[in-house]
């Protein structure tokens, strides 16, 4: 069992990574329980609603991750294209490398869509308004920046399905690759 965490925050990155890897209905008490070494009294004492409250924490948690890897690196001055790049450089490491589960399905389905009402949408719909700046600064029309965005993001979702089901994070890569094209390229 690993050591106990020390700090609510240490228990929801642990059950974060619970989450990812596993899905909701996968995060099981005593897989919560192991991840952070704290027994089902203690998890109840810092998540009264049980694993309702440790899924939006985990949501808050993988949002503020997501906020300083991805979207931080989009809203610094200086070069679209640069920009892009250091989120794509984010998104690899968010995703380690295209291994980790697409949290915008993951809390879009079944019991995390209920436990996290309107998580998936907001973190999808942060990453696009952000990709539409990107390439309204880069040239682009409002219209086509829309378009440009959308075809981001599934580029960048997708890519994680096939990732994972080939078991090798080649089409993640390529993905990440072609974002600076698709977002800045006129």
């Amino acid at each position: 069992m690993p050591a106990v965490k020390s700090s609510r925050e240490e228990a929801v990155a642990a059950i974060a990574g619970v989450f990812r890897q596993f899905g909701y209905d996968g995060a099981s008490l005593s897989r919560l329980s192991a991840a952070t070494g704290l027994g089902r009294s203690s998890l109840y004492h810092y998540f009264p609603n049980g694993k309702e409250d440790m899924a939006a924490a985990a949501v808050d948690h993988i949002s503020a991750e997501a906020a300083r890897a991805v979207l931080a690196p989009l809203q610094e001055a200086g070069d679209p294209a640069r920009r892009v790049k250091a989120a794509a450089s984010g998104l690899a490491k968010f995703y380690d490398g295209g291994r980790a589960n697409c949290l915008v399905n993951l809390f879009s389905i079944g019991d995390a869509a209920d436990a996290a009402p309107g998580a998936a949408k907001a973190m999808a719909g942060a990453l696009e308004t952000a990709f539409e700046r990107i390439a309204v600064e880069a040239g682009a029309s409002v219209k086509d920046a829309r378009l440009r965005a959308e075809q981001a993001i599934v580029e960048i979702e997708g890519s994680l399905v096939v990732s994972r089901a080939a078991g090798a994070n080649a089409p993640f890569q390529r993905a990440l690759a072609r974002l600076p094209g698709i977002l800045t390229e006129r």
